[in-house]
């Protein structure tokens, strides 16, 4: 299988972008994204040879619809925004800070000790904060270890919210889709994992699904266990090379907006080895532990 066969990486992302963004500038492709509205809702069935196994069980699903009832079953979720919330708390963990992600743009300006605020709505900042939600721009700001970061974004805080009540909630995207697998593949979260894309506004995205499929693809790998639905989004991963994902609806939003820097970066795999877990009401550290 070709995944991502022309990868990015960190060093290189920009000439290697740049003849995708002078295509997408001159008309690209249809938008892969916000083909269709629905949701996948997690499987409620689970086979009993399985649950009686030790194999571990990775399933896909979609939105807040999915991530509700991922915590419902017990499953341990993995929240993937690609485009660009979990690439933003994947970029904030590796500088040691605390992320606490909240669904309302004033619970966030008014968050009690957070020495930084991200609000992004439309893909755009949000006016007063002190980012957007850019990872090249966290990348590049001073932030300390140690620091409270209040963000609130379009899809992804929302369905992390959703998650709420799972055992295990982490966040992945390419950038960390390696580090999140290895850490969930010896069951040590629980027997089950459903990564949840994230999608747009209730609407399916090929960037949320191939990510998820990339860390799916890790997890099929080390023994796991996939549905159909995760079976479909490991094959959407293996398709779609990084200049089809670069001018996908969502893709020609952020680059009308001028992120042309943060879509280079959030496709770029493996170049953020962390791997964001919700503790406290924050994604903090390692999730290995």
């Amino acid at each position: 299988m070709s995944c991502l066969t022309s990868r990015l990486n960190a060093a290189s992302f920009g000439s290697t972008l740049l003849p995708i963004l002078s295509f997408v500038a001159g008309g690209g492709v249809e938008a892969l994204s916000t083909a269709a509205t629905e949701e996948y809702p997690v499987r409620r069935q689970y086979n009993a040879r399985h649950e009686r196994g030790d194999r571990l069980i990775a399933r896909y699903a979609g939105g807040e619809t999915g991530a509700r009832a991922a915590a419902r079953e017990g499953a341990a979720v993995v929240v993937v925004d690609a485009y660009r919330a979990s690439t933003t708390i994947a970029v904030l963990v590796q500088k040691g800070a605390r992320v606490v992600p909240v669904a309302s743009i004033e619970e966030a300006a008014g968050y009690p000790g957070a020495d930084f605020r991200i609000g992004e709505r439309g893909s755009a900042k949000v006016k007063g904060f002190d980012f957007g939600n850019s990872p090249t721009e966290v990348a590049a700001a001073e932030i300390e270890s140690g620091s409270t970061v209040a963000l609130s974004t379009t899809n992804g805080t929302r369905v992390t919210e959703a998650a709420e009540g799972a055992p295990a909630i982490f966040c992945g995207a390419f950038v960390n889709a390696r580090a999140v697998a290895d850490a969930l593949r010896d069951g040590l979260h629980g027997p089950r994992v459903v990564v949840v894309g994230c999608g747009w506004e209730g609407h399916r995205s090929s960037e949320d699904e191939a990510a998820a499929g990339a860390i799916l693809h890790h997890l099929a790998g080390a023994g796991a266990e996939l549905d159909e639905r995760a079976e479909r989004v490991v094959a959407l991963y293996g398709r779609h090379s990084k200049e089809v994902l670069a001018k996908n609806t969502a893709a020609r939003r952020l680059l009308r907006l001028g992120y042309e820097r943060d879509l280079g970066f959030c496709l770029a795999e493996d170049t953020v080895p962390v791997v964001p877990r919700l503790l406290d009401g924050a994604f903090t550290g390692d999730g290995r532990g």
